[in-house]
């Protein structure tokens, strides 16, 4: 096992070290593996590790922890439901996730990158006045909410939300202005209604419960709830399963359809995985139903445009999906058979 942790860092080394000026900087808290650090707390807590850096968080059976991000970095994950039942196999060796959280995002964090991970951003002390420009894509987030202590009025301004499987959004005592939250699935409520928030982008993707939304753009996207609330907000091309109060004003208008079935939009959960059962099935009406934009019309939901969700959150990065290593090898050789099998994930 050892000798496959060490190939591994090799292979991902060379693979950063072709594409970025940067640190990048390996964590593993695997008994009996060699690592820069054995959690990104202690990484984080390093003068070594400099703005701009990346942790790079192997698979581990055991969870790192969590940790106050005080740096702006890039912190990269093997994905997730990579193993058990409704998994997505053959995507990664090493079939354990990148566990971390909560995260708890300082102000001078702004600017950071998360991806892949399996993390909670949640709840921590005050720890500065704005945490802006955050991104978070391929990421599975059990839970969301305020990422630094509440101060009433703070902004919290150009998140990037994209191609993550996603619990919930709790935000309603938080101003969000410029965000953009695509192509991700949300199987908990989102609550996005601050009358304060501004110019919010949420476009292709599936809901599976309550949606609260104030001032902003909402488009292509699956939705399934009982509770829509929304207030000065543009409304097009979505489709919602079943007729909630709040979507029936909007139904026929700019493309908006309710009274819709999860049997007839998905593919379903028997023989896909966890995040796959939510791509779109054969002849469903999702398909081309999006919002026509330079001569293009997308489908609806977490699976339609060019930039589509990826399943199990794989970084674009390359991974080594396949390895075959000898069990023993005889203390006279000089040589050692070894097979591996790796992928791009643009």
């Amino acid at each position: 096992m050892k000798k496959i942790f060490y190939l591994l860092a090799f292979v991902a080394s060379f693979f950063y070290s072709s594409t970025t000026q940067a640190k990048v900087w390996r964590i593993n808290n695997t008994p009996g593996v060699t690592a820069d650090f054995s959690t990104p707390a202690l990484a984080v807590a390093s003068v070594s590790v400099l703005n701009g850096d990346t942790l790079h968080i192997e698979g581990s059976a055991t969870g790192y922890g969590g940790f106050t991000l005080g740096k702006r970095l890039v912190v990269i994950g093997s994905g997730y439901f990579l193993t058990g039942a409704n998994s997505n196999t053959g995507l990664q060796a090493n079939l354990n996730d990148s566990d971390v959280g909560p995260v708890y995002l300082d102000s001078v964090s702004s600017g950071s990158t998360f991806i892949g991970l399996t993390l909670a951003i949640g709840n921590g002390p005050t720890l500065g006045s704005a945490t802006d420009n955050i991104t978070l894509t391929r990421c599975q987030i059990s839970s969301f909410s305020l990422p630094y202590g509440y101060s009433p009025n703070t902004k919290m301004v150009g998140w990037k939300i994209n191609k993550c499987y996603i619990n919930g959004i709790s935000f309603a005592s938080v101003p969000l202005q410029n965000w953009e939250v695509t192509n991700n699935i949300f199987t908990g409520s989102v609550d996005i209604s601050n009358t304060n928030c501004l110019n919010n982008l949420v476009r292709n993707n599936v809901f599976r419960s309550q949606l609260n939304m104030y001032n902003g753009y909402l488009a292509n996207n699956i939705i399934q709830n009982t509770t829509f609330t929304i207030t000065n907000v543009t409304v097009k091309n979505n489709l919602c399963i079943g007729a909630p109060t709040g979507f029936t004003p909007f139904v026929g208008l700019n493309g908006n359809l309710n009274n819709q079935t999860d049997v007839a939009l998905f593919q379903g959960l028997t023989g896909n995985s966890t995040d796959g059962q939510w791509r779109l099935k054969a002849g469903s009406p999702a398909i081309g139903a999006g919002e026509t934009v330079s001569a293009i019309t997308p489908d609806c939901g977490a699976f339609g445009t060019a930039d589509p969700y990826v399943l199990s959150g794989i970084p674009a990065i390359p991974t080594i999906y396949l390895l075959t290593v000898p069990a023993s090898v005889a203390s006279s050789a000089t040589t050692m058979p070894i097979t591996i099998s790796t992928k791009s994930n643009n």
